[in-house]
């Protein structure tokens, strides 16, 4: 059975909400981690920083994405994971969920 673990926040500050959205941005510095958290809802990610990162998820695969400033990218709602800023300058974007 896969090891439990206690989910936090998708984005390290709630910025607003509404009935149809909520938005968070994500401030990491250089080597930290996010919460282990889980995309219930479809979102939206906007680059604020040039970045790398690496996203670890519940299920033990891996990856590293690249980010740019004004980069954006849609994704559905999946599986646990966490990401950590593995560049060598603060990471920031702005998540944006899409509530159903």
């Amino acid at each position: 059975m896969a090891e439990e673990r206690k989910m936090g926040d998708v984005g390290t500050k709630l910025l607003f909400e509404n009935h149809r959205v909520k938005i968070w941005e994500l401030c990491l510095e250089p080597g930290q981690s996010s919460d282990w958290h889980h995309h219930t809802m479809d979102y939206v990610t906007v680059g604020l920083t040039e970045s790398r990162m690496r996203r670890e998820f519940a299920d033990g695969a891996s990856d590293e994405t690249i980010g740019d400033v004004g980069r954006h990218r849609y994704a559905e709602k999946h599986q646990p994971h966490v990401v950590t800023n593995i560049g060598g300058s603060v990471h920031r974007n702005i998540l944006i969920e899409i509530k159903e």
